[in-house]
């Protein structure tokens, strides 16, 4: 009798705990698929802020002229710069701007992350840029169907045999006339996405073998009394969690509730282990979540400390922090053998005796108008304030071939300030200027540039003292 018992006591010891261990796989999968959903809503906000800043800095109208001419403008450059910064710092792995068509994708403006730079490609793909062969018309679809979506974002899928499979999230973008010409797009590889979620289930698996270990060790000596009840309520529980969780994101339904017995036994540890992994598995999410939040409002807080950074606080013209920060990118040109670039030196004159005479707010009015002045000579083009009166500006691209020009109107501008008789005494503005260029035989480095503009600005400012006798 002994003998037939054994495989009956056997057999349910077994069956217990295979139901167990599948019970346990089960709330693991299903935990794994919420949290799969909630790092998907968080990739594609996170995509969206990429698309939505990208669309604030680009000038839609001035894209559209460098589409139609073949031809990149400063502000394309300028947004070149931005998206190969962006890619690396926002951690996604393309930032693009594309012209989808039925069998081609042409390529507005690409980013070129870090990793591509060392891996040898170190130049941006040209405007209007594309391969016949690396998109078929289904992978194109999507992305056409975007482009009929004005002023809303998509997400999907995207890929191609050359590509690996992404998650892309774009938005149309329209002129000033509201006529949509491109598309705005950021894409993050799904392997990360995959890593997280397959690093969980790997854990929870681990967590349900242990959990099934202890099972069968307690139904060993308490099988009759301690396992056939509270497993099938045990069963019950987790059945009322999988249904009540499956496919749900409210991190209030990822919750277990654990049967009422009282036994002290390892039925009863399971249960609170469960338990206790679905607050932990709670906890998880939640983390993730507030540290994804705490993430974000870094990202704001140090946005807006580097503008506080960079913007002088009373004229508003661009600070030294910003000029130095730009002095380092000049560097690296001038080591890379492409810099092309003018520098303009003004000191104001009489800054000390307006202080002196009619004080310092009215000195400070004086610094003000005299940065107007220049703003209003070098437009869109930054300006900075590198001391109390002093004030620099570099010109590129169209700006310094027009540097001669600009520097024979910021002289007759300062000219009729300081004639300018209806105008108060602190707003007749006087200023020295010097200019000067980079000469890549002659000049190792900004500094030296900088140096031969400060020497000219004061051989004028020498010069104006003499004639003036101020």
């Amino acid at each position: 009798m002994t003998v037939g018992k054994r495989p009956l006591r056997r057999s349910m010891m077994i069956a217990g705990a295979f139901f167990l261990f599948l019970m346990c796989v089960l709330l693991a999968f299903q935990s794994a698929g919420m949290l799969k959903t909630s790092l998907n809503q968080r990739y594609v906000a996170h995509l969206e802020n990429i698309v939505t800043y990208v669309e604030s800095i680009t000038d839609a109208d001035d894209l559209r002229e460098c589409i139609r001419t073949l031809q990149p403008s400063e502000k394309y450059n300028e947004l070149q710069r931005q998206v190969n910064l962006m890619v690396d710092d926002f951690e996604v792995e393309y930032i693009y701007i594309a012209v989808p068509t039925e069998h081609i994708l042409y390529s507005v403006l690409s980013s070129t992350s870090q990793a591509e730079i060392a891996a040898g490609d170190t130049e941006d793909y040209p405007i209007m840029y594309y391969d016949e062969s690396y998109y078929t018309v289904e992978d194109l679809a999507p992305y056409n169907a975007a482009m009929n979506k004005a002023g809303e974002y998509s997400a999907f899928v995207s890929g191609s045999e050359f590509y690996p499979d992404s998650y892309t999230v774009c938005k149309p973008l329209a002129d000033s006339n509201g006529e949509v010409f491109a598309l705005i797009c950021a894409d993050v590889n799904l392997y990360e996405l995959r890593s997280a979620v397959n690093s969980y289930i790997h854990s929870s698996v681990l967590i349900t073998l242990l959990t099934v270990g202890l099972f069968a060790i307690g139904s060993m000596l308490w099988l009759r009394s301690y396992v056939t009840r509270p497993v099938g309520e045990l069963e019950r529980s987790a059945r009322e969690f999988a249904q009540k969780s499956h496919e749900r994101v409210d991190l209030d339904d990822l919750k277990f509730n654990a049967p009422n017995f009282f036994r002290g036994d390892e039925i009863q540890s399971l249960s609170e282990s469960i338990q206790q992994m679905s607050e932990d598995m709670k906890g998880y999410v939640e983390d993730f979540l507030s540290a994804q939040k705490r993430v974000e409002n870094a990202e704001e807080e140090i946005e807006g400390m580097t503008k506080f950074a960079n913007e002088d606080a009373l004229t508003h013209a661009m600070s030294k922090v910003a000029y130095d920060a730009r002095k380092a990118e000049l560097a690296e040109h001038i080591a890379a053998g492409n810099a092309q670039f003018a520098i303009v030196m003004i000191d104001l004159n009489n800054l000390k005796r307006i202080n002196d005479i009619y004080g310092l707010e009215n000195g400070n009015k004086y610094i003000v108008s005299g940065c107007d002045i220049i703003r209003s000579v070098y437009r869109d083009i930054p300006v900075y304030r590198i001391g109390g009166d002093q004030f620099v500006v570099i010109l590129e691209g169209d700006a310094y071939k027009d540097c001669d020009e600009l520097y024979a109107v910021l002289e007759e501008r300062f000219r009729h300030a300081q004639e300018d008789t209806e105008r108060e005494l602190w707003e007749r503005c006087s200023a020295a200027a010097g200019m000067t260029e980079f000469f890549p035989d002659a000049d190792q480095d900004v500094d030296q540039v900088y140096r031969r503009a400060e020497m000219i600005m004061t051989r004028n400012k020498r010069i104006m003292k003499n004639q003036t006798g101020i």
